[in-house]
């Protein structure tokens, strides 16, 4: 599948968002900009289209969507009972970055509410968006355009990174405003209570309509079996690098970076204000060039709405570049509530992936593939791949051939150039497979004490390797992909087995 992407013109014309509101209504998946962050759509009334968005981000089925409508004219087709808190908020605060809890409509299928006899709606006030709902006259179910558990999207090309290949239409806007997702707010309850926080927070709602609300806090060792918001069960916003908090509380931000950088695993990446940066910078007792660390820096001074409009960008930038943590700048107070939500739960590393290694020669056709492949099928269910080559110089294409073969079978080849097998992968990985025999060799004499863990592919494909495509034509990389996806399953029950001893 082609991925389009659709560049939106200001003032907003009208006949640009035809194709994907058509989309829409056929019960395709269309990628689209909000104010918050970008969304993933589909028809709130087509059960298979809302179906096809938890496959693609591979979201478990009981994590509930949001519904997006373009005005309260909407609101009677997916919602009953709305509460008398409702018109006084939305007055205030919609179109905008507030989702409303409320009791469901019956015409949203289960699937969109993951059961709950509640659903929560929000209208948007990002123009592209609201011409696409305008258009498609369909109520939009619209989680971020990620993959699950990955930094939300900010940019048209953060989607394209996870899905590009894999849906119709991308609508590219620029970056989002906020950049971080709505604050949703439960009116079935009485206060009500904010079940994720946003832009919007408490005090907001209290200064400027006089209603008080609660923010909801999970109790220690409270385990949620069905969450009545998105963002309340599972790991979210994670790069794969781990993320540390630098918070400012009894130092200065620049000597909390600095005691942090000294225990810090490396690579190391850096998210910070130029001004701490200015501040940190002459104190290193190392290279003080900013181009010779993985530094991410916003704008200016220290300042809330522009570490919360770069976060997930710079988690997606810094993670591209291979860190082992990511340290990024920490903010105290209510207002930084929706900020340190999302940072606080990037850094949570208790849902560790189980890990595969796949290696050939040049990381640019066999082990890309299957990394791709391995990826596609497995990651939402707890393991990941990475891939490596024995020869490569590094920074290599992946040949067009693995590309092409990978996007008939709607999986995106992210691009990432060749890398070279070190230490470091070899020793994080659970689990090392190899093309050839003679890789498996050279692999063990290089790395004897991993030699546990280091298979052929030949142990899962009947004592056959898999021979290089390069330079071949496309029917060749097909045959590589296909034998590779039929040993995908044994490769998996190895890598599970091999971890839960």
């Amino acid at each position: 599948m082609k991925t389009e992407v659709i560049l939106v013109r200001h003032p907003i014309v009208p006949e640009d968002f035809d194709a994907p509101a058509k989309a829409l209504q056929e019960g395709k998946v269309v990628a689209f900009p909000t104010e918050t962050v970008y969304g993933l759509g589909a028809s709130a009334f087509l059960p298979e289209a809302v179906a096809e968005i938890f496959r693609l981000k591979g979201r478990p089925a009981d994590n509930p969507l949001i519904v997006h409508l373009l005005s309260v004219e909407d609101l009677d087709k997916v919602a009953v009972s709305v509460p008398d808190h409702f018109k006084t908020l939305y007055e205030v605060f919609s179109p905008g970055p507030l989702t409303y809890v409320l009791p469901r409509h019956e015409n949203i299928p289960d699937v969109v509410t993951a059961g709950l006899d509640t659903v929560a709606v929000r209208f948007p006030a990002q123009p592209a968006a609201q011409a696409l709902l305008k258009i498609a006259k369909v109520p939009v179910v619209a989680p971020s355009a990620n993959l699950s558990g990955r930094p939300s999207p900010t940019r048209a090309r953060h989607v394209l990174d996870d899905f590009a290949g894999r849906i119709p239409f991308v609508i590219d806007d620029g970056p989002s405003d906020v950049g971080v997702e709505s604050t949703v707010l439960d009116l079935t309850v009485d206060p009500p209570k904010i079940l994720r926080p946003g832009l919007i927070t408490a005090e907001d709602i209290l200064e400027r309509t006089g209603i008080a609300v609660e923010s909801w806090v999970q109790d220690e060792g409270e385990t949620i079996k069905r969450p009545p918001s998105p963002g309340m069960k599972y790991r979210h916003y994670a790069p794969k690098a781990q993320v540390l908090i630098a918070e400012e509380k009894e130092q200065p931000i620049e000597e909390v970076f600095l005691a942090m950088l000294e225990t810090a695993p490396e690579p190391v990446g850096l998210f910070l204000s130029e001004q701490s940066w200015e501040a940190l910078r002459p104190n290193l007792p190392f290279s003080r060039e900013k181009e010779a660390f993985n530094v991410y820096t916003y704008e200016g001074e220290r300042n809330l709405a522009s570490a919360m409009f770069h976060l997930f960008d710079a988690l997606r930038t810094l993670d591209d570049r291979d860190v082992a943590v990511i340290i990024a700048e920490g903010f105290l107070g209510e207002e930084a509530s929706a900020y340190m939500d999302r940072l606080t739960k990037a850094s949570v590393h208790d849902e560790k992936k189980a890990l595969i290694l796949f290696v050939c020669e040049g990381n640019t056709c066999r082990s890309p593939m299957a990394e791709a492949i391995f990826n596609d099928r497995f990651e939402a269910m707890g393991a990941r791949a990475i891939s490596a080559g024995l020869s490569t110089i590094g920074g290599q294409k992946m040949s067009e051939g693995t590309v092409e073969a990978l996007a008939e079978w709607g999986i995106v080849a992210n691009g990432r150039p060749s890398r070279q097998i070190r230490g470091k992968l070899v020793n994080d990985a659970d689990l090392i497979v190899t093309m050839t025999l003679s890789q498996e060799a050279r692999l063990k004499l290089y790395y004897p004490e991993a030699s546990f863990k280091i298979f052929s592919v030949a142990e899962f494909n009947g004592g056959k390797e898999m021979k290089d495509p390069f330079g071949q034509a496309l029917h060749v990389y097909r045959r590589v992909r296909d034998e590779l996806g039929e040993i995908m399953q044994g490769m998996f029950d190895r890598l599970i087995s091999m971890t839960s001893k």
